[in-house]
């Protein structure tokens, strides 16, 4: 399982196959961190996360009232970042053995 030490520990990800228009398919991987407290266990809550395998690798340290609002704004970040790239550089994506598919459809 993917870990760093800007991102923290993974709790979890995903592995996709993006197919560029022309030239060689890639591999993309969605990684979702821990939810963390951001400094007042009673305040608000951090989940980090990441694409690797675009044009950078940026952790995006997203802001919650709780740990499951956080993480739930993580995939949202996730999935938006991933259609960014998709429309930008006329990507599809394969994952899970179905091949053609959108950001929306391969996001956690």
């Amino acid at each position: 399982m993917p870990d760093s030490d800007t991102l923290g520990p993974v709790i979890a990800y995903r592995t996709l196959e993006a197919a560029p228009e022309s030239g060689a398919p890639f591999t993309v991987s969605l990684q979702l961190g821990t939810p963390r407290p951001e400094g007042d266990p009673e305040g608000d809550w951090i989940c980090p996360c990441r694409i690797e395998g675009l044009d950078d690798s940026i952790v995006y340290e997203i802001h919650g009232v709780d740990g499951l609002q956080a993480a739930s704004i993580a995939m949202s970040v996730l999935q938006s970042q991933l259609e960014h790239a998709a429309r930008a550089a006329g990507l599809t994506f394969t994952w899970g053995g179905e091949s053609g598919l959108t950001a929306a459809q391969t996001s956690p």
